[in-house]
């Protein structure tokens, strides 16, 4: 049975259509109720840094997505319970719901923290970030929008520089991170691990 405190709690978790339904396209505005400029995070984990993010900016409209349910589960708690209406997440394959549910040209900054660097070499083809993820990326966002990117894993960060090379659509910005840190950062940092960032941000159009 469902308890009054939890009976006021925000549903924050996003559903999606079936992608092999006509239309599976999300439209932000039904999703949140107001037309601000959304944000996504791929791989979330426990939801520290999306949480933190979206109390601080309640003017930005937050979308974080995990594959791990038990840390989805965890998250979306903390998001209920601080009442983040600003806030949505979900429990999808990050390629697919990037692929199949993200309008073209809809999203502000896309932010993925540490992903899983696959590092055995005969896994490297499940790694998410290639030329075609980001191609995906430049599809979502809007002239202009951010891509933010964090890795503690030396070659996959060199790999992320030369598929980013290759895309001419991308340039560097002067953008500087902002004191939020996600699990993972906070662990790595404890024991003296070097963190790669790089922000880079979709060309306008001429």
């Amino acid at each position: 049975m469902e308890t009054r405190e939890n009976a006021t709690l925000p549903d924050l978790s996003l559903k999606l259509e079936d992608p092999a339904e006509e239309d599976p396209v999300l439209d932000w505005q039904a999703v949140f109720g107001n037309q601000q400029p959304v944000e996504i995070e791929i791989g979330i984990g426990k939801g520290s840094y999306i949480i933190a993010a979206a109390a601080a900016q309640p003017e930005i409209n937050f979308v974080g997505v995990e594959w791990a349910a038990k840390y989805l589960r965890l998250a979306l708690e903390r998001g209920q319970k601080r009442g983040l209406l600003n806030l949505r997440l979900l429990h999808a394959d990050a390629r697919e719901f990037v692929e199949f549910f993200v309008p073209s040209a809809s999203v502000q900054a896309l932010h993925l923290y540490f992903p899983d660097p696959w590092p055995k070499k005969r896994h490297h083809k499940r790694r998410l970030f290639n030329p075609a993820f980001l191609g995906e990326v430049a599809r979502i966002l809007r002239p202009g929008g951010r891509l933010w990117l964090a890795t503690d894993h030396e070659e996959y960060f060199a790999v992320m520089q030369e598929v980013l090379a290759g895309d001419p659509r991308f340039r560097d910005t002067d953008a500087t991170w902002a004191g939020v840190k996600t699990n993972y950062e906070e662990k790595y940092l404890r024991v003296g691990k070097p963190i790669n960032r790089r922000v880079v941000e979709l060309a306008e159009i001429a």
